[in-house]
């Protein structure tokens, strides 16, 4: 005798889809329903990400230096403008701090520049010699921004 296998039942493939898209869908939901309660654009599901928003130059809630490296347009401007993006950043991650470095093409040859951004705050552009003074200055202002925050709050008492 031969066995023929049995088909699943619809009514089980059906309550499994389900769950599945209750799963995936909750999420989402969550953060939209946060988002239209508060405001809080980071939040926003399928929206722009908090690193997007500071390279937009919007104020977030968030710890963050921009650091714009100016180069000239000849491969070789754009390989040392690599590197000291990448020194840059480094330096910043032994702080302790999270840094958007972006890259800003300049028409004809130029040696690399990076210019600092904190807050509302610009300092620059320092030379790649002189980037580890831009660095240090970077650093207190954000501390000094934070300090303000944290000062103009108001108390419990």
């Amino acid at each position: 005798m031969d066995k023929t296998a049995r088909a699943p039942h619809p009514q089980r493939q059906i309550s499994i889809l389900v769950a599945l898209v209750v799963a995936i869908a909750t999420p989402a939901t969550m953060a939209l329903s946060y988002y239209k309660l508060t405001g809080d654009p980071t939040f926003r599901p399928l929206a722009l990400t908090v690193e997007r928003l500071i390279a937009g130059g919007v104020d977030v809630d968030y710890e963050h230096v921009r650091a714009v490296v100016h180069t000239g347009d000849t491969a070789e401007d754009r390989a040392r403008a690599q590197r000291l993006g990448e020194g840059v950043q480094v330096a910043f991650y032994g702080k302790g701090i999270d840094a958007l470095v972006q890259y800003e093409i300049v028409a004809g040859r130029a040696p690399p520049t990076v210019t600092y951004h904190v807050a509302r705050r610009s300092f620059g552009p320092y030379s790649g010699a002189a980037a580890a003074q831009g660095v240090r200055a970077a650093v207190e202002a954000l501390r000094l921004n934070k300090a303000a925050a944290q000062a103009g709050r108001e108390h419990s008492w």
